[in-house]
């Protein structure tokens, strides 16, 4: 750590809702945090997106990131509980359907994709982030321990370099950064 308390500078690429997790995860770690994202502004409020169900531990999580009992209250008020987990089997031959399993303690509950990433994007400092920022490429400084992440901000065309000491990535299932490490690796089908 240095002086001020800080391990260093993170740059995170992706500014969806496991870049803005890693965001308030870093963040109580002690790291200096940086949010690279090609959306010109937050999706908050969207009414895209899928529902996520959230176990109790994930509940857990969110709730240590969220400071005032307000914000905790609210990612309780906009789930709704799902209590009990069913898995059947369908043999649609002898037209039988039976349950597998039953879990009456099961514990999630389900969010919308929008209602949870505007919670928690709310949760962080607002000068984090860097909207209409996509992300071009990155090479580790040799010798330093660093990282230089080239950025265009979409706005004006501009090449922004950003010098970091780790990067995220967290730009989906088309991540152009994990390709540089796993070229071979495609997605299924």
């Amino acid at each position: 750590m240095d002086g001020e308390g800080k391990r260093g500078k993170a740059v995170i690429v992706g500014g969806s809702i496991a870049g803005i997790s890693c965001a308030h995860a870093l963040t109580l770690a002690g790291w200096d945090v940086l949010v690279l994202e090609k959306t010109p502004s937050s999706p908050t409020g969207s009414p895209t997106g899928a529902g996520l169900g959230l176990n109790s531990f994930s509940q857990q999580i969110i709730q240590s990131w969220l400071p005032h009992s307000k914000q905790q209250q609210l990612l309780h008020n906009t789930t709704i509980p799902l209590t009990i987990d069913q898995n059947h089997v369908t043999d649609s031959e002898k037209k039988v359907h039976c349950a597998l399993t039953r879990d009456e303690s099961f514990n999630f509950r389900a969010a919308h994709w929008a209602d949870l990433h505007g919670l928690l994007y709310t949760a962080l400092p607002s000068d984090i982030f860097l909207w209409g920022h996509l992300f071009l490429s990155f090479h580790v400084v040799d010798g330093k321990g660093s990282v230089i992440v080239k950025a265009e901000v979409l706005e004006t065309g501009k090449v922004v370099e950003i010098v970091g000491d780790l990067l995220v990535a967290a730009d989906g299932c088309l991540s152009s950064i994990r390709q540089k490490y796993l070229p071979d690796f495609k997605l299924r089908l």
